[in-house]
């Protein structure tokens, strides 16, 4: 059986996924592809960035394609975009940590995977929300769940699995109790010990 190539990170909102993704990938000597992966895709599409940015993490479901501005399936082709990115960085790549946008799905039968899902309680995020994102704090409870929603719903429908389900994940890790570099280490051990 072919060794770990890529760690894809699927990852509730304020838990550290894109943290512990840049340094799990420091860990392994690899690169970390987040928001890059959006520039990448506004390439690719010729849609303008801010675009990619109000729409990447829409609902989009092949039986219900909403509609941009002027009438363009932006977010279709962003999914479309951001594929086609993630299957380039792979291939050029080879080994690397990504972090969202569908890439467990989007890589599944391509190559190797690691799949990881990033959770914390619900007083670690509010935290990181507030002291990271400036988040005020009246608004924390309400901002947790809309970004958590909007990512859910773009995975639900944009593949098979369900976000945040265990089942679809290889590994599921608690940054709040684990702590980021822990989590990290986690990740680049079974990396390091696949077969």
């Amino acid at each position: 059986m072919a060794k770990i190539k890529v760690v894809t990170i699927g990852r509730t909102y304020c838990s550290g996924g894109s943290a512990i993704g840049k340094l799990a990938a420091e860990k392994l000597g690899v690169k970390c592809f987040d928001r890059q992966i959006v520039e990448l895709a506004a390439q690719v599409s010729g849609i303008p960035l801010e675009e990619i940015h109000k729409y990447e993490e829409a609902l989009i479901s092949p039986f219900t394609k909403p509609l941009g501005l002027f009438g363009k399936d932006y977010p279709s082709r962003i999914f479309e975009a951001e594929t086609s990115v993630i299957h380039d960085i792979v291939n050029n790549e080879g080994s690397c940590v990504i972090v969202g946008r569908c890439a467990d799905f989007i890589l599944k039968n391509k190559v190797k995977t690691l799949n990881v899902f990033i959770n914390s309680d619900f007083e670690q995020r509010q935290s990181c929300a507030v002291n990271e994102h400036d988040v005020p704090l009246d608004d924390v409870q309400g901002v947790l769940k809309r970004y958590d929603k909007k990512r859910a719903d773009y995975y639900n429908a944009n593949t098979t699995k369900k976000w945040g389900d265990m089942l679809s994940y290889d590994i599921t890790l608690n940054s709040g109790k684990l702590g980021y570099d822990k989590c990290a280490e986690i990740i680049a051990d079974i990396v390091r010990n696949s077969k």
